[in-house]
């Protein structure tokens, strides 16, 4: 992995001027941040942090709530949510290594050139080749086809200003979402691709059943990892089968990612902080490793059952009309 000599490098293309401070609910983490050249603050000491303050908030315990927003009104914050995915401390301190990391000007140059490519005009992106090959050879080629309803989240410039609460997701992917309940006019996606990562992640409103399944999906989600590349197929945006290793996986993730929404494909996201590579490590469930792949595929919402995601690491695009 490469070493962080400079953490505040990248950090200052978020926050130009001024102290740098990592607040956060767990006191190892905040004594690594130290280590790394931050002032560490602990999450109940915010109250004494001048308005303006550039904050890195790291959520080990915790997850998002109204409470905590409310602390940091008045600060520029960048959000790392590890609680949603794994707040271990191993997965934490990987997951502040990869925040250092990040080059957040190259991750907007890239949001930049995919909004100005979804804004042409184009009714579908094709990952793999622009035509199909005229037989099924199990190559990654996904058609993804573009709705009139869809719209982007994503943070398409580097710097956080004053009342800015800005996540590390929004940042470093492109986030296309649609309920499970909405139809093609979002998104719908079919073809055959090549996973090297899959995450399991829960939303701050999680239900009982819910945190049950996503419990569940963190043991599918290492057992996943372990066997190395996973293959999904899709067609007409649900997914009709996913094996790794041999074995085929597409009861379970249909269980964990509830059966109600019958596996359909609720995220398009694509990768914008590919400068991480090839520093990433899959077997980690962080959200900083969803960026880093060119696009990634999420099934189900986190609050009935795991949100999980399938990262694709590398492959050609195509905007189509």
């Amino acid at each position: 992995m490469q070493d962080i000599v400079n953490p505040t490098g990248c950090l200052r293309q978020i926050f130009p001027e001024g102290d740098i401070v990592a607040v956060t609910d767990d006191a190892s983490l905040g004594s690594e941040a130290v280590g790394y050249g931050l002032r560490y603050v602990p999450i109940d000491d915010v109250p004494t942090l001048p308005a303006g303050s550039n904050v890195v908030l790291l959520l080990s315990h915790h997850l998002i709530s109204k409470k905590i927003r409310i602390l940091f009104k008045h600060h520029k914050v960048l959000v790392v949510p590890i609680a949603s995915f794994d707040g271990t401390p191993e997965a934490a301190s990987y997951t502040l290594k990869m925040t250092l990391l990040t080059d957040y000007l190259k991750a907007a140059e890239t949001a930049t050139y995919w909004i100005d490519g979804l804004r042409s005009g184009a009714k579908k992106v094709v990952f793999g080749p622009p035509a199909p090959s005229g037989e099924d050879t199990g190559a990654t080629r996904l058609v993804c086809s573009l709705g009139p309803s869809l719209t982007v989240d994503a943070w398409p410039r580097a710097e956080i200003g004053a009342g800015d609460w800005v996540s590390i997701g929004s940042c470093c992917e492109l986030s296309i979402t649609k309920q499970p309940s909405t139809g093609d006019d979002v998104f719908s996606m079919e073809g055959t691709v090549h996973a090297s990562g899959v995450l399991a992640a829960r939303d701050p409103r999680c239900t009982e059943v819910g945190d049950a399944r996503i419990r569940r999906a963190n043991r599918l989600r290492a057992e996943m990892s372990d066997l190395g590349s996973i293959t999904l197929s899709l067609k007409d945006n649900v997914l009709t089968r996913v094996r790794a290793g041999g074995r085929d996986f597409t009861e379970e993730l249909l269980d964990v990612t509830n059966p109600d929404h019958g596996l359909q494909a609720l995220e398009l996201g694509i990768g914008t902080n590919l400068a991480l590579l090839p520093n990433v490590d899959w077997r980690y469930n962080s959200q900083l490793n969803e960026g880093a792949g060119v696009m990634h595929i999420g099934f189900g919402e986190g609050i009935t059952g795991a949100h999980m995601d399938f990262i694709i690491p590398e492959g050609d695009h195509h905007f189509l009309p």
